[in-house]
């Protein structure tokens, strides 16, 4: 299971907080709450600090999303490292 929660205050960014485990089953739906914000011109943080598994999918799907745009926050030097790698040991 994945919780997002959209926390946005006043102007941008946005921050999604992810909790749970950011797997195929929801790696869609993240995808689509991303765009979402982008398309409204605005920043997406990716608060990763509750988020307990990431597979595969889920790295590739945070690489797919545009730098400029996104940028993963409270994911510790594990969750960036996954990322940085491509999810390869």
């Amino acid at each position: 299971m994945l919780r997002i929660t959209t926390i946005e205050e006043n102007g941008s960014p946005v921050t999604l907080k992810l909790e749970g485990k950011v797997h195929a089953e929801w790696v869609t739906l993240l995808e689509q709450e991303c765009e979402t914000v982008i398309r409204q011109n605005k920043m997406v943080l990716l608060d990763f600090s509750e988020v307990t598994y990431l597979d595969d999918s889920g790295v590739e799907m945070v690489r797919r999303l545009p730098a400029q745009s996104v940028r993963i926050i409270k994911g510790g030097a594990f969750i960036k490292d996954l990322i940085d790698r491509g999810g390869k040991p």
